[in-house]
């Protein structure tokens, strides 16, 4: 697990998660001798992930981007298999919304 992925599960947002692995390096740079790194990286990162949240709330801000979090692309540029069959499931369901939104087409007989 890394600390992006960590702060991408929680906030749910990949620039959101970037800045928050940006700040916790940024404190960690301030930070001397720490006995166990990737657990006081983990701690920093996951407190400022709800922070963010919290004060998200506290400002009464809503999330205007869809329920599923957006997807992240892989190091090859490529999706994963799980994220690729999300985006499948994903397009379908948008595919049945948007049929339910058309009116009905009435087919009359040409005589």
């Amino acid at each position: 697990m890394t600390l992006f992925g960590l702060a991408y599960r929680m906030l749910g947002s990949a620039e959101e998660a970037e800045d928050v692995v940006q700040d916790t390096f940024l404190r960690w740079h301030h930070r001397s001798a720490v006995e166990s790194p990737w657990a006081w990286l983990a701690k920093v990162a996951t407190n400022l992930c709800v922070n963010r949240l919290t004060s998200a709330r506290a400002r009464r801000e809503s999330y205007v981007g869809s329920l599923l979090p957006e997807p992240v692309l892989t190091a090859d540029g490529a999706l994963g298999p799980l994220d690729s069959a999300e985006q499948r499931d994903f397009v379908s369901l948008a595919f049945l919304m948007m049929l339910e939104r058309l009116n009905p087409v009435r087919f009359r007989r040409r005589p």
